[in-house]
């Protein structure tokens, strides 16, 4: 610790290596996501053939991932706000256009999706954690 570092000092809020990386693939696969899921029948073509909230799940589940690798300090909270963010603007985005209607429950599904993704990936890092903690020993 340097002369000049508080003693105290908090870890910064990104996680410098995982943030280069995370960061810009959340936002490339969100704006992807916006574009293709807005472009005229085919996001009712994927409905259909995958399902309209197992296609929410499974996107913002991995935005969720992406957010919450990328922050040192309250991922969980930073990666729902996010999610929460970034859903009410898609969805403000799909109500927009003649084809696509905004709806609450896709906004809940998404933010559903990021609360299973953090939490399972909190509890697999303090599981790795402590194992880790314990084969060190």
């Amino acid at each position: 610790m340097g002369a000049s570092e508080p003693r105290n000092a908090r870890p910064p809020f990104w996680r410098p290596g995982l943030a280069r990386l995370c960061l810009p693939t959340a936002g490339l696969f969100f704006l992807v996501m916006v574009s293709v899921g807005n472009l005229p029948g085919l996001a009712s073509d994927m409905s259909d053939a995958f399902g309209d909230k197992r296609l929410h799940l499974a996107a913002y589940g991995f935005l969720a991932a992406l957010i919450y690798l990328s922050v040192n300090r309250r991922p969980i909270l930073a990666a729902l706000f996010s999610v929460a963010v970034l859903g009410t603007l898609d969805e403000g985005i799909q109500s927009l256009f003649p084809y696509r209607q905004a709806e609450l429950l896709d906004l809940l599904a998404d933010i559903l999706a990021a609360g299973v993704s953090v939490t399972c990936l909190h509890i697999g890092s303090a599981a790795f954690g402590s194992f880790r903690a314990v084969s060190k020993s």
